[in-house]
């Protein structure tokens, strides 16, 4: 099933990459989790539950770049899957390049669906937190 599990998540940052602002909704269990609290964005960092609020933190954090780029290493960490990225953006209003720079997000499965994502800024705080060496 882990398997499954990040070929859900790569199918879900490759239609992102494309423009599809439904990018992974369906992957959403009704009571998840979001844990954002890491991204140390002022006005968003929190934590979001239910898929409505996981989307309404997209829309308006998305809101601010005219363009969001990056590359990603998913590991397979069985019921979990680590999405290693390396990020840059373009300010909507501003046209200023962004390195936003290296980072990584922790999606916890349940039946095929994400019940807890989290944000890490630090990779290696990723990799530890499901058990692996940084």
């Amino acid at each position: 099933m882990s398997q499954e599990n990040a070929q859900l998540v790569r199918a879900g940052a490759e239609n992102f990459l494309a423009g599809r602002s439904d990018f992974g909704v369906e992957l959403l269990d009704p009571n998840v989790k979001w844990d954002a609290l890491e991204g140390d964005i002022l006005d968003i960092s929190d934590i979001y539950h239910g898929p409505e609020a996981v989307r309404q933190y997209w829309r308006d954090w998305l809101g601010a770049w005219e363009t969001v780029q990056f590359e990603y290493e998913l590991i397979d960490a069985g019921d979990r899957v680590v999405m290693l990225i390396d990020q840059r953006m373009r300010g909507r209003s501003t046209g200023i390049e962004v390195p936003l720079g290296k980072y990584a997000q922790v999606y916890k499965f349940r039946d095929g669906l994400i019940v807890h994502w989290k944000l890490y800024r630090h990779q290696s705080d990723a990799l530890k937190a499901v058990g692996l060496p940084e």
